[in-house]
């Protein structure tokens, strides 16, 4: 917490406004991390009780904000947004703190967090942003490689933390999207929606670790992915179809 403070207290002197002001100006907690398809849970101790990622605005209305996350050390940089579509990448250079850890698990999981976030020219983030029933939202940032950083306004329960959550890669996507759980398998029903809401298809899937679903038909464009399971709890997921 005291490196955002420092870092925010560094861009007192710039004004302006985000890109998307639903993204700036919120601390948002890390619930998950996905890479190839395994997740990585933030660590919660001691030394660290959340991992938190903040967008604060700096400019004056040209599309780029300043971006600091925390786990023991921190990782600072400038995000520079696209034009009309919800992405971004990181101007370089990403800074990273070197402290060291007192808990060698902390240190173990900056190993695989840090590298997420990609300076190299051309690699675009997109993120997309759900405000759940209970009024709570989510941000969601998705590489180029496919892997997820998940977030929320909130610091997640005990009994929220282990809760049943889909994720789905690779974002953006050409032929074939996979559906995957942390817990749940059995009979989900998934539909397909344009951004204007029309449904577009409708089928019944199988999931048990890992379920594909063929998006070779669609244009591009962005799209939402509404799966409904057995229980029938609904969760969206918002893709984009290169």
């Amino acid at each position: 917490m005291k490196c955002i403070i420092l870092f925010l207290a560094i861009l007192i002197f710039h004004t302006g406004s985000a890109q998307d002001p639903q993204l700036a100006g919120v601390d948002w907690y890390l619930h998950d991390l996905v890479i190839n398809g395994e997740h990585y849970p933030p660590p919660r101790n001691p030394e660290v009780q959340n991992v938190v990622a903040r967008f604060q605005a700096i400019s004056n209305g040209d599309g780029v904000d300043g971006f600091i996350s925390v786990v023991c050390n921190s990782i600072t940089g400038l995000v520079e947004y696209g034009p009309n579509t919800p992405d971004f990448s990181f101007q370089p250079p990403l800074q990273v703190t070197l402290i060291d850890c007192n808990l060698q698990i902390n240190e173990d999981y900056e190993v695989i967090y840090f590298p997420f976030f990609d300076q190299s020219p051309g690699n675009l983030y997109v993120y997309s942003i759900t405000t759940g029933t209970n009024g709570h939202k989510t941000l969601e940032l998705t590489s180029h490689t496919g892997d997820q950083a998940i977030y929320g306004d909130h610091i997640l329960s005990s009994q929220d933390f282990h809760k049943t959550q889909f994720f789905i890669h690779p974002n953006p996507v050409k032929s074939q999207i996979f559906l995957t759980s942390k817990s749940t398998t059995g009979n989900l029903k998934v539909k397909i929606f344009n951004l204007e809401g029309k449904l577009l298809s409708t089928q019944s899937v199988a999931l048990h670790n890992k379920t594909a679903i063929d998006v070779s038909q669609l244009v591009s464009g962005i799209y939402f992915l509404n799966i409904e399971d057995e229980s029938g709890n609904t969760t969206n997921k918002k893709f984009v179809k290169e």
